[in-house]
């Protein structure tokens, strides 16, 4: 089994298969909090989670943050936000945060980088050594590249959501019938984006699976531990 997750509304929604591409359309669920996730996925291979699972502690970015938003071209800046400082997870308030920062890195983060900090504690206040054997982070942005051959439209445009559905057809069966229920979830719950970005992360979840030397990885060369 493979699992691939993101950040939703009401906590994570997480998309499970026997592999990719997919024999029977997969299983999805909306986990809480992150802890919620481990043990939904406890007999899964790999998972993979767009999340940062290792942050910087000091004012230099992650090389994978620097790579990925380079394979990204000119959209690389509004679609990969650079990982903060693992002070800055201490902030209570926006304004806290950017002042954390600023003291780190000498000025402030994107004004979307604020919204994931709850979930990079909740990422942070589990991860250990020994969960990165079957925990990895992904970035969306890139796996659909990746599939595409060639960017993407935006994800929050109509014609960007029609390429990712057009992408995952053949690799997912009865596709346009997940899309259309939601999987099942209330639209509360779960945006369409949120879904599609926890199905493509299967096929990450399925290239680290199949072993560890895998060429997707960035970066390709031994990357930083936190």
């Amino acid at each position: 089994m493979i699992a691939g997750v993101d950040g939703c509304h009401s906590g994570w929604v997480v998309a499970m298969a026997e592999g990719w591409p997919c024999c029977k359309s997969p299983d999805f669920l909306v986990c809480r909090d992150f802890q919620a996730i481990l043990g939904a996925t406890a007999g899964c291979q790999a998972i993979v989670v767009d999340m940062p699972t290792g942050l910087p502690a000091g004012n230099e970015h992650r090389k994978c943050d620097e790579d990925g938003r380079a394979k990204l071209g000119p959209a690389g800046a509004t679609r990969l936000f650079y990982a903060p400082p693992r002070s800055t997870l201490a902030a209570h308030t926006p304004k806290e945060f950017q002042s954390l920062h600023r003291a780190v890195t000498g000025k402030g983060a994107g004004l979307p980088v604020w919204g994931i900090v709850p979930k990079l504690r909740e990422v942070d206040d589990v991860m250990t050594p020994a969960l990165q054997d079957r925990v990895y982070e992904f970035h969306p942005a890139l796996a659909w590249q990746h599939l595409a051959g060639a960017p993407l439209a935006s994800k929050h445009k109509l014609n960007g959501l029609q390429q990712r559905i057009a992408l995952l057809r053949e690799c997912v069966p009865a596709l346009d019938e997940i899309t259309r229920a939601r999987a099942g979830l209330r639209r509360k719950d779960a945006s369409l984006n949120d879904l599609l970005d926890a199905l493509v992360g299967l096929c990450v979840a399925q290239a680290i699976a199949d072993g560890p030397d895998y060429e997707r990885r960035i970066p390709m060369a031994e990357p930083e531990s936190d």
